[in-house]
């Protein structure tokens, strides 16, 4: 009698999960979310972590993929940013290691690593065009304004174009991730 009725509690239990639909594909937001959690390393850009990572330069970035005209910006090179917040820098770039470039506003475009490396990017922190307290000057994208304060951080390349190169505004972290990482 007691078997019984743990079988019968037993599969009261089990008989609704198995007779589940079969669990739908992650969106691409859980996917990214995921992948954050996974990371085999991760790097917060934030003022702090880029003055230790060099010097500032200031410089013009000839027709801005962003602002449409050339744009004086004040930024750090990637490279260094990457070797200082990624000591293992070296055996990442032996595994072919991709990395994400994670934006306040959940875009997070995922390039390899080797494809970044030595390609002459730097992290825009502002532009000497405008007060320090803005940073940025103020732009239109796709029709609608976008606030100085969602500019944040910025990607930008001393040879290379979008989409050749990924050009994100909005950086808040890089992660490291396996090799062949893609979001569907």
């Amino acid at each position: 009698m007691k078997r019984s009725l743990f079988l019968t509690a037993l599969l009261a239990l089990t008989l609704p999960t198995a007779l589940a639909a079969p669990a739908s594909p992650r969106t691409k937001a859980q996917q990214i979310a995921l992948l954050r959690v996974q990371a085999l390393a991760h790097a917060a850009i934030t003022p702090a972590t880029l003055a230790v990572s060099g010097r500032p330069m200031t410089f013009t970035v000839p027709n801005d993929y962003l602002y449409h005209r050339d744009l004086r910006v004040t930024a750090y090179r990637l490279d260094d940013f990457l070797r200082a917040r990624l000591p293992d820098l070296g055996a990442l770039l032996a595994r072919d290691a991709a990395v994400m470039l994670y934006c306040a506003d959940g875009y997070a475009p995922i390039a390899r690593l080797r494809d970044l490396v030595g390609a002459g990017g730097w992290i825009a922190a502002s532009s000497p065009e405008v007060d320090a307290d803005t940073r940025w000057p103020a732009v239109t994208y796709k029709d609608k304004p976008l606030p100085a304060g969602q500019i944040g951080y910025y990607l930008v390349w001393e040879n290379h174009r979008y989409p050749e190169k990924p050009q994100p505004w909005g950086l808040v972290d890089v992660y490291v991730l396996p090799a062949g990482t893609t979001v569907r």
